[in-house]
């Protein structure tokens, strides 16, 4: 492989704490914590029931963060679950893993992400009372994908950072807020946040709804794990990087929400698309509908990159395992970065922006919490099948135990209130489980991937100078 900034490729392992800390924070805070607290409080009734499911919500993601160490920190390679699973499960539900994330959940993501981006980056140039064209925000949209899938092309440090640097401004951006939400209270306006539970909802139902709600914006603790191969001292810096920046969300989550609580109103906050904006608008007037639009764009433009710099990895991990059609695994000779597979991503991100794709937002809690428990409950089934293997880092066995209920919980829950989106994923979870016997495992012995992608393996490498992956980038 040929070098990357006088190192090779293949073995150039870049990402530091500090690069760590920016693609898991960079990752996790995107449009949720301005837009939908809303959702939150509509379930619990009541603004210290909502910061309660919050505090919750946050434990939990931390508490499955650090089974996720274990699993980065033994097994550091680039991937995260498809190597996890191909390992201690076998190889099928590491592609039923693949065939989800890279065809559904990661471009659906990428792709909602991006649209919230365009939606709040145009909004100012039409006012705060004009209608912007849907068709200038999904034009907008693509070429968010288009640039962000070139900066990924280009270098991989150039995508660390962005998420270093766009990490950075959000908390610029939350910190500016929480001043905003400190300097209202600091005069007085204190009547928002008198008898904070009045009103609070008990029903099972509502709670487990407010605790999805308040779980979707803390999803991305994961996205570390997909590139750990790429860190300088995976075992060193990885659950430092997730312990530091899953405290540092929930502490930002938390702030955030009690200025919102503590300058808008309840009915106001129930009836906002935009709560950090309308919250700004209050305090400071119109210069807050700008500032609150740049930073909500800002906030997720740093998402996007994040989520498409670590579904490139696992769709080049996925096609080294034959799983995924070779042409994947090809990576530029110059620039060392998985350059079909994040051209992938992008096509796949771009289809889904130019469809309806609302209605599948639903169903990523009951696919990310599957994923999740089958990942608690393999750090459990490696120590059985592995104890000698090296552990830099030990989750407590209880903790990974209560997890994986958690995760049961969880998925049951889902199934529950959304049955025909939890339905719809299961049937595409086993037409992967079609293809893989029909296709994948059956033509594995005769080189599948040769069989499917050779004519275009060899073009792309004509076109864009690329040569075949190894194991790690």
């Amino acid at each position: 492989m040929a070098n990357v900034e006088g190192g090779d490729a293949a073995s150039k392992q870049h990402l530091t704490l500090r690069s760590g800390i920016g693609l898991v924070v960079g990752g996790i805070i995107g449009s949720g914590i301005f837009l939908t607290p809303n959702g939150v409080l509509a379930q619990c009734g009541s603004i210290g029931a909502a910061l309660v499911v919050w505090v919750l919500a946050g434990v939990l993601s931390i508490c499955g963060a650090l089974c996720y160490c274990e699993l980065g920190t033994c097994i550091p390679e680039t991937g995260g679950e498809h190597v996890y699973f191909k390992r201690v499960f076998g190889p099928l539900p590491a592609f039923a893993f693949t065939w989800s994330m890279l065809l559904v959940v990661s471009p659906v993501s990428t792709a909602l992400i991006c649209l919230t981006f365009a939606r709040y980056a145009i909004k100012p140039v039409y006012g705060p009372h004009a209608d912007v064209p849907e068709e200038s925000e999904r034009t907008l949209a693509v070429l968010a994908i288009v640039l962000l899938t070139i900066v990924n092309c280009l270098s991989a440090k150039w995508a660390t950072y962005i998420a270093e640097y766009f990490t950075a401004l959000k908390l610029v951006a939350i910190g500016f807020l929480v001043m905003v939400g400190a300097a209202w209270v600091g005069k007085g306006n204190v009547q928002n946040l008198q008898q904070p539970f009045v009103n609070t909802t008990l029903s099972v139902s509502s709670f487990n709804l407010a605790f999805f709600e308040a779980l979707y914006p803390l999803t991305g603790w994961n996205y570390l794990n997909y590139v750990a191969g790429e860190m300088v001292d995976a075992g060193r810096d990885l659950p430092r990087a997730v312990i530091y920046g899953m405290m540092l969300v929930m502490l930002c989550y938390l702030l955030c929400n009690m200025a919102y609580f503590a300058i808008l109103p309840k009915s106001a906050i129930l009836s906002t698309r935009a709560i950090a904006v309308d919250a700004m608008v209050k305090v400071i007037g119109d210069i807050g509908f700008i500032l609150g639009s740049l930073f909500v764009a800002t906030s997720c433009w740093g998402a996007a990159n994040s989520s498409l710099y670590t579904a490139g990895r696992v769709g080049y991990a996925a096609a080294l395992e034959g799983h995924m059609p070779r042409v994947l695994t090809l990576v530029h000779r110059r620039f060392g970065t998985p350059f079909v597979s994040l051209i992938f991503q992008a096509i796949l991100s771009i289809t889904f922006l130019l469809v309806n794709v609302d209605s599948l937002v639903l169903v990523f809690g009951f696919m990310s919490w599957s994923t999740f428990g089958a990942s608690f409950f393999a750090v459990l089934r490696l120590r059985q099948t592995e104890p000698d293997l090296e552990r830099p880092y030990r989750v407590n066995r209880y903790l990974a135990v209560t997890m994986c209920l958690a995760s049961l919980v969880l998925v049951l829950s889902s199934f529950g209130q959304f049955p025909y989106e939890c339905l719809g994923a299961v049937v595409f979870m086993l037409v992967g489980v079609f293809v893989y016997y029909a296709l994948v495992q059956r033509m594995l012995g005769t080189s599948f991937t040769d069989y499917l992608s050779e004519q275009s393996v060899t073009v792309a490498q004509l076109v864009f100078l690329l040569e075949p992956g190894k194991a790690s980038l």
